[in-house]
């Protein structure tokens, strides 16, 4: 029996394929000497496109968001949702080679996030969450693992590349992948023992707040900063 429900299973369907196309551009990007803009953008519209599709057939009564479009304001309504769509988050990582990029959805409702889906492609593993339901992991093996937070003395840190020089320089422990989506994921599975951000959109903010949610731990806002997990370091 799925552990997924059906609105969680169309989100999975609408970035595994976005992600299949991504992959392909991944692997150019990797044998190719040119790694133009045009050809990032070009990349990014196409995963755009792919989960616009998927999700528009499912609810076309839904509203969409875009991270490239971050300013647009929801219209909030009682029975309003809207789908917000990353079609390639940590664009730098993706177009330097780098493993750690995203491709994720998630379903805002009354300013919440209630559902999202984050795929890492060329990690071939999926996170999900969905509010009073959980948190889960699908890894390559295609096994369905629920994320608990776990309480660690020390650990990992992931922090926002502009604080690594200001957060205790010469600690090993702290480190910044470049995906903030990713850092959420970790967490929630008790890979990091914590998590820094700055300078994070509202939205992804949300994200990251029902993975922990769903996972056992709290996402607290400190001086403009996004903090969860064990500080003692």
């Amino acid at each position: 029996m799925s552990i997924s429900s059906p609105r969680i299973n169309v989100m999975l369907d609408s970035v595994r394929n976005a992600s299949k196309q991504l992959m392909r551009d991944f692997n150019e990007l990797q044998i190719s000497s040119v790694k133009s803009a045009d050809f990032i953008n070009k990349a990014y519209l196409k995963s755009k496109k792919t989960i616009h599709y998927y999700l528009h057939n499912y609810k076309p009564d839904y509203g969409f968001i875009f991270e490239d479009d971050i300013d647009q304001e929801i219209k909030e309504d009682e029975n309003g949702y809207t789908w917000f769509i990353m079609p390639i988050e940590a664009r730098e990582n993706f177009s330097s080679c780098m493993v750690y990029f995203a491709v994720s959805v998630c379903l805002i409702h009354k300013n919440r996030v209630i559902a999202v889906v984050i795929e890492a492609p060329a990690l071939k593993e999926t996170f999900w969450a969905e509010e009073k339901k959980g948190a889960f992991l699908e890894d390559f093996k295609l096994r369905h693992i629920k994320l608990r937070m776990k309480n660690r003395e020390s650990g990992l840190i992931d922090v926002s590349g502009n604080l690594l020089n200001k957060l205790q320089p010469g600690n090993n422990n702290i480190r910044s992948i470049g995906s903030t989506l990713l850092g959420f994921a970790y967490l929630a599975a008790g890979r990091y023992s914590g998590i820094i951000y700055s300078g994070i959109n509202r939205y992804k903010a949300l994200i990251g707040r029902l993975l922990l949610q769903e996972s056992g731990g709290r996402l607290t806002e400190s001086n403009k900063l996004l903090v969860a997990g064990d500080m003692t370091f």
